[in-house]
């Protein structure tokens, strides 16, 4: 009789432990989710507006001679004159057991490029594109993005010796950071983590998002 009731018991364990599960106590998450957003979207959001607005200081301490304030309207003349780009933005999640990259990314379109640029450029295409990699867990619903362990950088915004005058202060493609540096990029590129957006941040803290499993898409908080 003892015995059919310890069974009964861990049967009841096992089944509460199942309905946890489910309910998103350990719920799978693993798959891709993407966010894309056109110019005028981008640039609406007020992280997008209070980064831009901001004094861009190169590492040096000196004021940036090519803000983010000008640098995308000469990496796209559409944003300049106000006509719009679609998928300007693309943000993308993958969730891998217990692992993720975050991918951001600007759009670059070589046809829009202003002149004046692509007579600097040492690359085939100016660049803006950062991923971060790290742990991340599960509750209730909600992912939780640790503060990531390694960010890889493909960033150079106007491209070639022009890219020393940007925030920057200099080139950086093919290049990486496994731990975050206020002061000296890349380690500096740490602190564009946070938002949905590639802005930077005052700091480096985890980030909780929900996922759209049916949309494969994502928000944050």
């Amino acid at each position: 009789m003892k015995f059919n009731k310890l069974v009964a018991l861990v049967m009841a364990v096992l089944t509460a432990c199942a309905l946890l599960v489910a309910c998103g106590g350990g719920a799978k998450v693993d798959g891709t989710y993407t966010v894309k957003l056109d110019s005028a979207t981008y640039f609406a959001a007020q992280e997008v507006k209070n980064d831009i607005e901001s004094t861009d200081k190169r590492p040096d301490g000196s004021d940036a001679q090519v803000p983010f304030s000008r640098l995308f309207g000469m990496l796209d003349g559409r944003v300049a004159d106000g006509s719009g780009v679609p998928e300007y933005y693309t943000a993308t999640l993958v969730l891998n057991g217990g692992n993720y990259t975050l991918t951001k990314k600007i759009n670059v379109d070589i046809d829009h490029v202003n002149d004046a640029v692509k007579g600097m450029m040492s690359t085939d295409l100016p660049m803006l594109e950062l991923k971060f990699t790290g742990k991340y867990t599960v509750d209730s619903g909600k992912v939780t993005l640790e503060v990531p362990t390694k960010v890889d950088a493909q960033v150079t915004p106007v491209a070639g010796m022009a890219d020393a005058y940007t925030r920057f202060g200099g080139t950086f493609t093919d290049v990486s950071a496994d731990a975050a540096d206020a002061e000296t990029y890349p380690g500096k590129f740490f602190y564009y983590f946070n938002t949905l957006y590639f802005v930077e941040n005052a700091a480096v803290s985890p980030m909780t998002l929900t996922v759209d499993s049916a949309n494969s898409t994502f928000t944050i908080g």
